[in-house]
This record gives C-alpha cells, structure tokens and sequence, in this order.
C-alpha cells in the first residue's frame, strides 16, 4: 500500500511538472491579433477535469464575422499556433466575436456575443463538427490546416 502511494505520488507529481498551467500567452495573443480578418485576440491555457488535461482558449475578435470570414481567420491563425510553443503541443479552443476587443469592456462581456459555428465552417476546415460555439483543434489539425488543408 505505502509503495502504492508513493508510485501514485510521483506520477502526480511528474504530471505537474509538465503543467502550463501559468504559461505565457501574450505573444501569442499579440501575434494573432496582427493576422488578416483579426482585430484582437485573448488566451488562456486552462486544464478541464484534470492538471494534466491541456488546453490552450483562444478568442479571435473579427472583422468578418461570415463563415468564410471565420474560415479566414482559422487558416490565417493555425500556421501561429502551430509554432508556438505551448499551443503546438495541445488542443486548441477557438472562439469567436463579432468586432473588436475595445468594444467590450472586459473579456466576460465579449463572451456573450460570440459567434456561432456554422456546420459549413467544419466542412469548409475538413474536421469533425464538435458544436455550435467554438472549434476545438488538436494539434494535428492545427498543423494539417496550417500547411494548407
């Protein structure tokens, strides 16, 4: 049992090791926002259900907020975060707004007027349609739509 508990222990704490839980995603951020159709961009690194499960939020504000404008901004984007050191190597989150990052007083405001994700856009991007509010990229598909899929 004490084995066990020190097995259990180590695997924790080698999980941990590995956390981004407080990585730095302001480059990133500044590197999306210069991108076309972009007025602005946030992020965040968070870990659903567990310290080990990683993703990196990101929230691209639009000029064009059609479905080819969305399709736009995820190609322009995937090439950025297929670079980056923390989005490269986990799941990414996309969602997006209508506008710019200054028209919302905090990112929480913003929230409230994201946009849907039409079916079209995941047919448009080749991938597996996971819901109506944001698309979420592993860093395969990251890397396939970067290099022109």
């Amino acid at each position: 049992m004490r084995l066990l508990s020190v097995v259990t222990m180590l695997t924790l704490g080698a999980a941990l090791v590995g956390c981004t839980a407080n990585a730095d995603v302001s480059e990133l951020e500044s590197q999306l926002a210069g991108i076309d159709n972009v007025n602005g961009a946030t992020g965040s690194v968070t870990h659903p259900g567990a310290p080990w499960n990683t993703q990196v939020v990101v929230s691209l504000y639009l000029d064009d907020a059609s479905d080819e404008g969305v399709v736009e901004a995820v190609r322009a984007a995937a090439p950025v975060l297929s670079t980056d050191p923390v989005a490269s190597r986990h799941d990414v989150v996309l969602s997006f707004v209508d506008g710019q990052r200054s028209d919302y007083e905090t990112d929480f405001d913003a929230q409230r007027d994201e946009i849907g994700v039409n079916p079209e856009v995941y047919a448009t991007l080749g991938i597996l349609d996971r819901g109506a509010w944001f698309l979420q990229l592993s860093p395969a598909q990251v890397r396939d739509i970067a290099g022109g899929r």
